[in-house]
């Protein structure tokens, strides 16, 4: 008895560490909504008893794979990236660094956060990650903009959000991970220069 209670503590961490995988892969594809306990379960190659056993409930699976602070880390990082794109420091930038290895870090949470947060205490993220990049883009022009100009600046950022989310989500290796999103910012930064360059131009002619 003593060595099959011994066997099963050491075998706890190791299933349980299976069911956070699985159920991050779950929501990551599925969303939240869409996920059942059972779908876990089949996912962890468990039964769903046994998934309860270790968390009582989705929400609080869930809490243990998306933590609360995982969304303000992400904000206080792509903060510090926007900062120095304005700055014009290098895309090689520590805080280009920084934000990448985050990403790749906590991978499927941040495909969570960005793309299929409907139905979790994140589900007003994708938007405000989108307001929060027009807002910085905003604060650097002279006037305030027009309708139109913010509209398209939204259209951009939620491109952003869906397709770093859709990389992170395909991306399972490291390496192919940083290419895309090199590969990516080779195309959006460029694109965003010249947008606001018109952007300027247009506020300087409003004057």
């Amino acid at each position: 008895m003593a060595g099959g209670s011994l066997m099963a503590q050491v075998r706890k961490p190791e299933v349980r560490a299976r069911i956070e995988s699985a159920a991050l892969r779950c929501f990551a594809e599925q969303g939240y909504p869409g996920t059942s306990m059972a779908a876990i379960a089949a996912a962890a190659g468990t039964a769903p008893g046994n998934v309860y056993r270790y968390f009582p409930s989705k929400e609080t699976l869930f809490a243990a794979v998306v933590p609360g602070d995982l969304a303000d880390r992400h904000d206080e990082l792509l903060d510090g990236r926007v900062a120095a794109l304005a700055e014009r420091s290098p895309r090689t930038s520590p805080a280009a660094g920084e934000l990448l290895d985050f990403w790749l870090d906590h991978r499927l949470a941040v495909v969570v956060l960005l793309d299929r947060a409907a139905g979790t205490p994140f589900a007003g993220y994708p938007a405000g990650f989108v307001a929060r990049l027009t807002e910085h883009v905003l604060r650097s022009l002279d006037v305030p903009p027009s309708a139109a100009q913010r509209k398209v600046l939204e259209i951009v950022f939620d491109n952003t959000r869906r397709t770093l989310a859709e990389i992170l989500r395909t991306a399972e290796d490291p390496a192919a991970a940083r290419a895309m999103v090199s590969a990516f910012w080779s195309y959006q930064l460029p694109g965003l220069d010249g947008l606001l360059g018109f952007l300027r131009e247009g506020a300087a002619g409003a004057r």
